[in-house]
């Protein structure tokens, strides 16, 4: 366990290392969600559009 936690700690920089992955994280998460919700709203445009011909 102890040379786990020193693989975490990766020489004192571990905490810049795991926040930047945390960060990285949150960003691709929040790129896929903009992504669906993009998508969504394309399909009701076009669903709009196919009900006013």
């Amino acid at each position: 366990m102890d040379k786990f936690l020193i693989a975490l700690e990766m020489k004192g920089h571990g905490f810049f290392i795991w926040s930047a992955y945390g960060v990285w994280f949150v960003l691709i998460i929040l790129l896929i969600i903009k992504v669906f919700l993009r998508k969504r709203e394309i399909e009701r445009k076009l669903e709009h559009l196919n009900k006013e011909k």
